[in-house]
């Protein structure tokens, strides 16, 4: 009998010994829980929004629906289908957002001339596209009447200066920001606007900027894509115009209540990036930090206009809400892997690839 109480306790001890064990070890993971369950916005379940994120309304719209017709889905599942032989593991969301964002870079070449290609994510997905030559020609053709290259990006060296701030805005005043699109083509509004190509857009008139920018023959032969090019450079016009009137009048980034005049607010942040663009080389980051901050409140805060919330975070893996993304975010590839947020987008955004129409 007292071997029988004995083998009992003993029992009785060891089970308690391996519920603690657990406990514990449960107690560990669910601590660990908030750093560890993090997702990249292109692997959660938000979905890209309808006709690329072209605002209802907005002079590129009727472009972008045509770009969504004459893409087949054939000939997405099958460039799909190539992208997973070398990436076994990509989500079935994360391709979604990846095809997204090759779209509206499409459509920006359709407009423009000579667009950069900042993200090596999208650009393996190009290359696998042109594989099939007679369908991603035909798309093209559809699309702006003549092949969208594929090509080496300048002669290996950085980028123009303003480069990429000229894709920031352009992009800027075509699209929505999305969550992803920060983390796919890396932070947004870290670098000026040359001056000398604000005074163009002032000086120069709407045909000579189109020479000069934009996909010509696209736009004789499509009105949808003149339609947004002419948008384009209304735009660019008022906000070069607006902006070195402020400057002229004494704007500084020394006090935050200037940045509410709606002349610099207007189209999310294309006006604080012009004007930061004329001050200083060394005002350009406080003009735009004056800027987020002024919007922080208004909606911009989880995807952070600029990155300026997240400049540390390199994985881009903030949660934001797609309603609270108006202006891209951290991370992304800056055309040179997963990294660069923050202000490191300045001097690592460079590509080897860009694309566009012919002159």
């Amino acid at each position: 009998m007292g071997g029988f109480v004995i083998v009992v306790l003993f029992i009785a001890i060891v089970f308690i010994l391996i519920s603690r064990s657990n406990n514990g070890k449960s107690r560990i993971k669910s601590s660990s829980r908030p750093h560890s369950s993090r997702k990249s916005v292109t692997s959660s379940n938000r979905k890209p929004p309808e006709v690329l994120g072209v605002p209802e309304g907005h002079p590129a719209r009727a472009a972008a629906m045509r770009l969504e017709t004459v893409l087949s889905a054939d000939l997405e599942a099958r460039v799909k289908d190539r992208i997973l032989r070398n990436q076994p593991s990509l989500r079935d969301q994360q391709w979604k957002w990846l095809w997204f964002e090759l779209k509206r870079y499409f459509l920006m070449c359709a407009i423009m001339r000579g667009v950069p290609m900042y993200s090596d994510k999208v650009d393996d997905v190009w290359h696998e596209m042109l594989m099939f030559t007679r369908e991603y020609e035909q798309f093209c053709t559809q699309l702006s009447g003549g092949l969208i290259h594929h090509a080496p990006h300048g002669d290996g060296s950085s980028p123009e200066q303003g480069e990429r701030a000229w894709f920031d805005w352009i992009y800027g005043e075509l699209f929505v920001m999305a969550p992803a699109s920060g983390q796919l083509w890396g932070s947004f509004y870290h670098t000026p606007l040359s001056q000398e190509r604000m005074e163009t857009l002032e000086r120069l008139s709407a045909d000579e900027l189109r020479r000069s920018y934009f996909n010509v023959k696209a736009l004789e032969k499509y009105p949808d894509l003149q339609e947004a090019a002419d948008y384009i450079i209304g735009r660019g016009k008022e906000l070069a115009y607006k902006a070195r009137s402020g400057i002229e009048s004494g704007y500084t980034t020394g006090r935050s209540h200037q940045w509410s005049d709606p002349l610099f607010m207007t189209g999310a942040f294309s006006g604080a990036l012009f004007l930061s663009s004329m001050l200083p080389a060394d005002q350009f980051e406080n003009g735009m930090e004056e800027a987020y901050k002024k919007e922080r409140g208004d909606a911009y805060s989880s995807s952070g206009c600029g990155s300026y919330s997240d400049r540390d975070d390199n994985d881009g893996g903030h949660d934001g809400s797609p309603d609270n993304s108006s202006c891209g975010g951290s991370g992304g590839d800056s055309g040179s892997g997963d990294g660069g947020g923050g202000s490191s987008c300045s001097s690592s955004c460079g590509s080897s690839c860009g694309g566009g129409g012919g002159d």
